[in-house]
Parts: structure tokens; sequence; C-alpha cells
């Protein structure tokens, strides 16, 4: 068939196969909710300070950043350029990392095709592992932001802010409130996926009184990141675009973290209560061993006789200091009991809030096949495997998933054995389902042939339906089953019906 358009072929597709653009479309928009945005200061220092590096001159400092593993940096023009506003070779510029490493510089592109843009490509002797990605789209107004760099050589420091405003006289600028300062320069905005949006200056070209161009100090501007892009892509330089940083699920994490700081403290609670009662322990062996001495020596000395009450007291005094303290003790051991439930009980919360979304499935299908175009029975060995996107959950009191429907795909394969000739037949069948299922219960599907070198009962296309009941429930799943095989004319007749076993696993929590 042709088609005049590439709107009449995706029309024609999407005729022939609805049910895949439906599942296509449903995968983005759970993708698209299952991610809350939070920005994370914390999270993007961790990824992407790594990336960001020194750069020191005779004439001063500034910051730069990785854009690939090559070893290629961006920065400020003016960050390499001497009092005379010449670009410096790359013999006097110097490159530090985060973990103290040097290199040296052995490429200088001061980017002299775009007039007035402060923006220089540097070149190391050598490669690092540590990049930052570039955003893909436009930046926008009030995007959170946070800069990295080297404010009066505080080195490494970072401060976030938004963006505050794009469209500025200057086509290449726009303007943040991130708090900056001298040594900043050249270092990069970075949004909340630890992409670069914008690169930190503190520099503008303006034309004086005579219309001779001059630069002039400013602050809270950067470098639209589109620039930069463009400089890269004329001069063939590799970037990425991806995110650094994923979004969503930090609130989660951070609760696994406290809990994880509860346990420890725990454990160490645990182990000093440990050995208090231990001490304990042994002071009550030695007020034993000191009551047995002193009924011991009151028979051998009037002395001790007479300071019998004395001592008497005294034991019976630590004795109630002890029990006191052990009853202490005991108060502690019950509360850290109840904080450790406490956390138990909490950590099954959390875990509840987010759902295993996909479920992977492996089945063996015995079946009864009867053909009624020549009247032959057979049995059909059958196995499965099949992906499919859980939605629909019921939950109970306690958010505990009681059961959900299904959508996906099932990929099986067969072989047949003629009962009446005691024989398998030659070849093996393939066929791909789309299935829908209810509540753990009943599912329904519609499949086809995917084998062409296969004649099945003579047709080598043939259709499938089919309708399962699951009786057990997952993961360790049984129930039974009915099919019907025909071609598009309805000419071949294969009625099927068997049982079935299997696993199903869950995974990909969202």
């Amino acid at each position: 068939m042709r088609f005049k358009t590439l709107k009449d072929w995706k029309r024609y597709k999407f005729k022939q196969y609805p049910f895949i653009y439906i599942v296509l479309i449903a995968l983005t928009i759970l993708q698209y909710d299952s991610y809350s945005q939070f920005f994370s200061p914390t999270k993007i220092y961790e990824k992407c300070a790594d990336a960001v590096v020194l750069i020191s001159t005779p004439y001063g400092t500034g910051t730069g950043f990785f854009i690939n593993e090559s070893g290629y940096i961006v920065t400020n023009h003016h960050v390499i350029k001497d009092r005379q506003d010449r670009t410096l070779k790359p013999v006097n510029i110097t490159i530090q990392t985060k973990n103290g490493s040097k290199y040296n510089v052995i490429y200088v592109n001061d980017t002299p095709e775009f007039s007035g843009l402060d923006i220089a490509i540097l070149k190391i002797n050598g490669t690092n592992n540590n990049y930052l990605s570039l955003k893909p789209t436009s930046t926008l107004v009030g995007e959170e932001v946070v800069a990295i760099g080297h404010p009066h050589l505080d080195t490494w420091n970072q401060s976030k802010g938004i963006i505050s405003k794009i469209n500025l006289d200057d086509k290449y600028l726009i303007q943040h409130d991130v708090a900056t300062d001298e040594g900043n320069s050249g270092g990069p905005l970075i949004n909340s996926k630890g992409q670069v949006v914008g690169v930190v200056t503190r520099y503008k070209r303006m034309p004086d009184s005579r219309g001779f161009e001059k630069i002039q100090e400013t602050g809270k501007l950067a470098t639209n990141v589109d620039w930069v892009k463009k400089v890269l892509d004329m001069s063939g330089i590799k970037y990425y675009q991806n995110a650094l940083v994923i979004e969503g699920m930090s609130e989660f994490e951070r609760q696994f973290d406290e809990l994880q700081k509860d346990k420890e403290q725990l454990i160490k609670d645990r182990e000093l209560l440990r050995i208090e009662k231990e001490n304990v322990e042994t002071e009550r062996t030695k007020l034993s061993q000191e009551k047995i001495d002193f009924n011991s020596q009151k028979q051998e000395s009037w002395t001790i006789i007479e300071r019998a009450d004395l001592i008497r007291k005294e034991i019976e005094n630590s004795k109630n200091i002890n029990d006191k303290k052990w009853k202490e003790l005991v108060d502690r051991e019950h509360n850290i009991e109840k904080k450790e439930k406490w956390l138990r009980e909490k950590e099954v919360e959390i875990a509840r809030k987010f759902t295993n979304r996909l479920a992977f499935e492996i089945l063996i299908n015995p079946n009864y096949l009867y053909n009624q175009n020549l009247n032959y029975h057979y049995i059909s060995l059958q196995s499965s495997v099949g992906l499919f996107l859980r939605f629909g959950f019921d939950k109970d009191y306690y958010n505990e998933v009681k059961s959900s429907d299904r959508i996906g795909f099932v990929y099986g394969i067969q072989k047949l054995y003629n009962i009446q000739d005691n024989h398998f037949l030659n070849g093996i069948t393939h066929d791909l389902a789309f299935a829908i299922e209810f509540n753990d219960i009943l599912r329904v599907g519609i499949g086809k042939s995917l084998q062409s070198d296969y004649n099945y009962f003579s047709y080598k296309d043939y259709n499938l339906a089919f309708i399962s009941y699951n009786i057990n429930g997952y993961p360790y799943s049984y129930g039974f089953n009915i099919k019907f095989y025909s071609d598009n004319n309805i000419n071949l007749k294969n009625y099927v019906l068997g049982f079935y076993s299997g696993i199903s696993l869950s995974f990909l929590r969202l």
C-alpha cells in the first residue's frame, strides 16, 4: 500500500494497531504523574560540583565547568584575558578540579564569530568523567537554579535563587537573583535536573559616548545556555542534554534516611543499655559477695558486729539505689522497644505509599485442542511470558494493595501432540496477544500469529481470542482458560480448553 503523506501512514497505523498508541499514552501519563517536582540543592551539589573547575591566570581566578568526557570546558571570555583585553595563551591558564588535580590548557576558542558574547571554550591535556549537561529547552522565568563557583576564592561555593528575566536588551543574557561575586564568573547556573541553563557573568559590553564598545561591570546576569550550544555546534564539540539529577522520590528517600539514622541510634542505645545492665549485674554480684563476707566476718569479730547495723544499712541503701537504677533501665528498654515498633510501622507505611507498577509473568499451559475442520484432537503444550502495566489499585484500610487491573502483552509458543496418531506435529507456533485483566481475576485478550514459514493446520496467518480466570491470585497464580484460533475468514476453527499456572513478579515502584 502506498501513502501520499506521513500523516496518511500514521492514520493507517493508528487504525490498524490502536491499542499500542493507547498503551504508550497511558505509560507517558503515569510516568509524568509519578514524579513530584522537588528542588534539592544538596542533591544538585552532590551530582554536579565535581564537574566545576577553578581557572587560574596571572591576572586572577574564575570558574568553569566540563561539558564532556574529552576535557572541554566552558567559561567566560573575560576570565582568560589580560589587562589589555587580549586573550591569554593556553600556557598561561591552569585548571584545577575539586579533587585537587591540576591540568594545563592545550586549546582556547574565544568565540570571535559571536561579537560581544562573553564565552570561551578551553580543552585540557587529559580526560574527565565528571561533566554537566546543557538544558535542551528554553530557560523559564521563575525556574529555580543554583550557582557553583569560587567567589573571592571561597572554592566550590553554592548559592541558590531563580531566573528573574529572560528578554533583555542584550540577546545573549538572562537575569537571575542568585548571590554571586567576583570569582563566580564562568560558573554554571544549574536547574533542578542538574542541567546548565546559563553561564554566570559580571560583565556586559556597552557602547560609550563615542560609539566604542567597552566592558561594564554588572551583576546578576548570565549568558543564556542556548548561545553556548550554538558555539559548540559550530565548533563540532560534543555535549550532553540528559538530566543528571532525577526529580521526585526525594521526600521518600529523605524519610528512609531519617529512619536509618533512628535505627543506628537505637542500636547504640541498645548497646549502651547492655553495658549498663552488665555493670548493674556486676554490682549485684559484688553486693552479694560483700553480704556473704559480712556474715562470715560478723562471727569472727566483735568490731564487725558493732558495725553490722551501719554496714547493713549501707548495703540496703546500695541495694535500693541499684534496684531503682535497674527499674530505670527496664523502662528505657521498654521505650526502645516501643520506638523500634514505631519505626517498623513507619517503614511499612512509607512502603505502602509506593506501589510496583510493572509486572512480569511466566505461565505454563497444558491444553486440550479440538480442530473442527479435520475432526482431530490434540494436546497443546504452551508456555508464555507477559509484561503488564498495573493500574486501578484496590487498597484496604491499611493501604495494602488487595487487587489491581492490568494491561499488557503476552508472547506464547505452542507444540501440538496428535492424540489419535500418537505423535507430535512438526514445528512450533508463535503468537502475540494484547490482554486486559480486571481485579486480578478475569483476563480477556486478542492476538495474532508471528511466524511466516510454518503452516498451522494449512494456515500461515491466524488470529486468536481468549478468556482466562485466575483462581489463586498473585504472585503464584493458577486457573483455567478458553481459546479460539481462526484465520481472517474464520475458515479455520480450533477450540482450546485448558489450565495454566505460573508466577508474576511486580517491580518499578512509583
